[in-house]
């Protein structure tokens, strides 16, 4: 038997099970109208646009950068300022 048919027979008999056990418990109601208020709310996002995107997708990498070695120089200044502390005290 093919690995993807069973796959999908495995979630086929999932999404089944998940059914009858909503039905059998008189939770189907509430999961349709939880189900309705998520298709209501999605039809308010507004999703960016590709330019906003890449735009802020630039200003992340560069401010990544700039910390990145903000924190280098830090790093570097402590570790010189602990060896020469260490040095005048052994």
């Amino acid at each position: 038997m093919n690995t993807e048919l069973i796959v999908s027979l495995i979630v086929v008999a999932a999404l089944a099970g998940l059914g009858l056990w909503l039905w059998k418990s008189g939770r189907a109601a509430k999961a349709q109208e939880f189900l309705s208020e998520v298709r209501s709310e999605m039809r308010k996002v507004s999703f960016p646009s590709r330019d906003e995107v890449v735009g802020t997708t630039v200003v992340v990498v560069i401010t990544s950068v700039v910390f990145a070695f903000y924190l280098w120089v830090a790093d570097f200044l402590i570790q010189k300022g602990y060896v020469a502390f260490i040095g005048v005290f052994s």
